[in-house]
């Protein structure tokens, strides 16, 4: 009965985790992405403090990523109302349409600023190389550069 229990905590984490994120960072409220999902708001609230959701939040209006999340959440909420009310019309579809196409532009952005990243590293590396002369600050400022951009992998800001 016990394993049966936490299967089924662990199938609500996969199946509603990532689309309460997206509700939330549209700027829905716990309560609000409660009544929409089978999970208790404590489960909620564990959720959005183990996925960072308030920092994401925040990161909403600067970041490709999260604002294409922010946009997914939008659109499943649309999508949602569209589907009760059983009419899905020329207009609306348009819109849907057009929603995904910009969350696809922001998907390919999320790379090109990986590539903007790696390019601007290394030519401030390069800049460190013909500057600094000394090979233990050199060494460090390596380091450094080593340690951002590990950062930035574990932050998710590499990955697209």
């Amino acid at each position: 009965m016990t394993a049966n229990k936490k299967r089924t905590k662990t199938g609500k984490r996969e199946l509603y985790f990532e689309e309460a994120q997206s509700l939330y960072l549209s700027g829905k409220g716990l309560e609000e992405i409660q009544g929409v999902f089978p999970v208790a708001l404590a489960t909620l609230k564990r959720w959005r403090q183990e996925g960072h959701w308030e920092e994401k939040r925040r990161q909403v209006l600067v970041s490709p990523r999260w604002l294409g999340e922010a946009l997914k959440g939008l659109l499943r909420e649309k999508t949602g109302r569209l589907l009760v009310k059983g009419d899905l019309k020329p207009q609306e579809l348009d819109e849907l349409t057009k929603i995904l196409a910009l969350i696809d532009k922001l998907c390919c952005q999320g790379w090109d600023l990986r590539g903007a990243a790696l390019e601007v590293m290394d030519r401030f590396s390069e800049f460190m190389r013909s500057w600094v002369t000394d090979p233990e600050e050199l060494k460090t400022f390596t380091a450094r550069m080593q340690e951002f951009f590990r950062k930035l992998e574990e932050d998710g800001g590499l990955g697209g």
